[in-house]
């Protein structure tokens, strides 16, 4: 099982410039830099709680990079092709969301709009099924490609927003600025889809089983190998360097793991034909 837990302070890593190109495929449609934030999504969970969602639209981009400093298994860099559009969440899920949901609040770091943290793959996944149940609408754990493509949001640099690491405090809680804690979700800046602390505050579980190297070629709607031994976890956390935060990079941590590094975001199935949200029946 592969477990790199790296949510400890260290020192800025200077990185080289990615290869990588980001190209949003759809015909007809401008750049996504300039291009309307997509529609919005909101789900109550109860008591003025909710969950808010971003529409993404589908598309095609390089997955991975071939040239980071990181680990060989960003590579290689490879087209991914998303034909569905998807709603991911805006913001990672809080810990208010998730006391609503599941009565209890595991979390290190205190605070109700804060991430909620120190909770298992496995955990996520009662979580989720509970908000189905409760609102009728299908929610899951992104996929790695849709995180990584919702992530970059048509950026083909190391961080959404370019290659400059010294830019990462207007966008993140890193090892540099979080004072060794998380931070209320949305404080920083977002990436061009509108989607908050991709980098940073916590770590983000996805649905995907871990694989290394990625496979060679084309695909489309990947979901990762059929079985493993540990989940795909992105995004770097508050105690990371900005190396470790990096569109392309990837951690992993098996599905019975917690530690105060690592939350979630959900996303919103979209199964009708028209690409609107449906309800489970």
């Amino acid at each position: 099982m592969r477990v790199r837990p790296r949510f400890f302070a260290g020192a800025v890593v200077a990185v080289i410039a990615s290869a990588a190109a980001v190209r949003i495929e759809a015909d007809g449609r401008a750049p996504a830099a300039i291009r309307p934030l997509p529609k919005t999504e909101t789900i109550g969970l109860g008591a003025g709680v909710v969950l808010e969602f971003v529409r993404v639209e589908p598309g095609s981009f390089i997955m991975g990079s071939d040239l980071e400093i990181g680990d060989a298994d960003e590579t290689p860099a490879h087209r991914v092709t998303l034909t569905r559009p998807f709603y991911i969440g805006k913001y990672e899920v809080t810990q208010e969301q998730w006391l609503r949901i599941m009565g209890k609040n595991p979390s290190a770091f205190k605070g109700a709009q804060q991430p909620v943290e120190s909770v298992s793959w496995n955990d996520c996944q009662e979580f989720l099924a509970r908000v189905t149940r409760k609102t009728g609408r299908k929610i899951s754990l992104p996929t790695e490609a849709q995180w990584e493509y919702a992530c970059r949001a048509g950026a083909g640099t190391r961080w959404n927003f370019g290659d400059r690491a010294d830019a990462m405090g207007e966008y993140a809680w890193i090892g540099q600025n979080s004072g060794g804690t998380t931070h209320p979700v949305g404080r920083k800046k977002p990436n061009a889809f509108g989607i908050y602390d991709l980098y940073g505050n916590v770590a983000e579980w996805c649905t995907d089983w871990y694989a290394n190297p990625y496979p060679k070629g084309e695909v489309t709607n990947p979901t990762g190998p059929p079985s493993g031994m540990s989940k795909i976890v992105r995004g770097g956390a508050w105690g990371d360097d900005p190396i470790n935060a990096r569109s392309a990079y990837r951690n992993a941590d098996g599905p019975d793991g917690a530690n105060n590094g690592i939350g979630f975001r959900c996303v919103l199935l979209d199964e009708s034909p028209s690409g609107e949200p449906r309800r489970v029946p």
